[in-house]
């Protein structure tokens, strides 16, 4: 995992900025596997960038533009995204444990199989919201609303704890996990077991 100083950052964000307006010059944020713990990126415009794998624990996101960013398998743990907007954002095998979620926008976001354990989801807008396999318990019944998005069978659970289920139940998705996808999910486990970020 590359470590990126905050120097080196500074210049891969101007170089991004760059490239969202005029995509014939700058180049677009591609932190793949990138070390970016404790490093300052608030307010910072991140809009269609790359960051799968990244390690982002102690990282300032406050105010951060994270609409429509590849998140894939990226380390969030314990990061303030309080108001953060994640529409459209790709958050699939995220670790978003111990999260500050509150505000959080999440509409149409993919977060199949993040582990959402311990977060704070308070207000947190889950509309059409991808959740299948997301790990999960008595904190998603705290998000504002859950209007359309898709859950796992397992989820059941908890969310007919909601205060307003009865009402939402009717838009929301219950997906049956295949046996498909549960051999994938072994094989994922166990390659993190051998490669841990």
């Amino acid at each position: 995992m590359r470590t990126i100083t905050q120097e080196e950052l500074s210049q891969i964000l101007a170089d991004h900025a760059l490239w969202l307006k005029d995509n014939s010059i700058g180049e677009r944020v591609n932190l793949t596997n990138a070390n970016l713990s404790g490093t300052d990126l608030h307010r910072a415009n991140l809009h269609r960038a790359s960051l799968t794998y990244t390690n982002l624990t102690d990282a300032n996101l406050i105010g951060t533009n994270l609409i429509c960013v590849t998140l894939t398998g990226a380390n969030l743990t314990e990061v303030d995204l309080t108001d953060i907007n994640f529409t459209y954002t790709n958050l699939t095998n995220a670790n978003l444990s111990g999260t500050d979620l509150r505000r959080a926008n999440l509409h149409r976001a993919n977060l199949h199989r993040a582990d959402l354990t311990d977060a704070n989801l308070t207000d947190a807008n889950l509309t059409y919201t991808n959740l299948t396999g997301a790990k999960f318990g008595l904190n998603i019944i705290d998000a504002a609303s859950i209007y359309y998005a898709t859950f796992s069978q397992d989820a059941l659970m908890w969310l007919i704890l909601r205060k307003d289920w009865a009402k939402e139940k009717v838009t929301v998705t219950i997906s049956s996990t295949t046996k498909k996808e549960k051999r994938k999910d072994q094989q994922n486990t166990k390659h993190h077991q051998l490669f841990p970020m």
